[in-house]
């Protein structure tokens, strides 16, 4: 019997993927909630800006490594100092990266991060640590 090369070619790929991602077994029962995260938050207001702590718990199983933390203002907030990451902002999106020296959020650990910015202590209402969702807590 001949098998088609189109479905030749997705069996080489399924085989490949497994292969990678530590056989048949692994690939089949690692899921999305294997993930988890928490994102805990205090800020601190003045009249022109506030400065807000994070800190970011693994929740899950499996380690964030590198890990993007990730977070949308709901106004017109700027970041202009932060800590412990590596920030970058496009208004109205933020993200952190990992530190050199810490690259890795193994399951049960937390990480801490923080910025002063400009504008209303408002807390971003979705948090997302390498396109997971985190639960927020303050």
């Amino acid at each position: 019997m001949r098998i088609p090369r189109r479905l030749a070619r997705t069996g080489v790929a399924g085989i490949v993927l497994a292969a990678a991602l530590g056989g048949s077994a692994r690939a089949s029962t690692l899921g999305l909630s294997d993930y988890g995260c928490e994102v805990t938050y205090t800020s601190i207001a003045w009249s022109t800006g506030f400065s807000m702590n994070l800190t970011i718990a693994n929740t899950g199983t499996l380690t964030f490594s590198p890990w993007i933390l990730q977070f949308v203002f709901s106004g017109s907030q700027h970041v202009d100092t932060a800590w412990s990451g590596t920030w970058s902002q496009t208004p109205p999106s933020v993200q952190v990266t990992n530190p050199a020296w810490h690259n890795a959020i193994a399951p049960g650990t937390t990480y801490a991060v923080g910025f002063n910015a400009t504008g209303t202590a408002e807390t971003p209402a979705r948090f997302t640590l390498n396109g997971v969702p985190c639960k927020v807590t303050s």
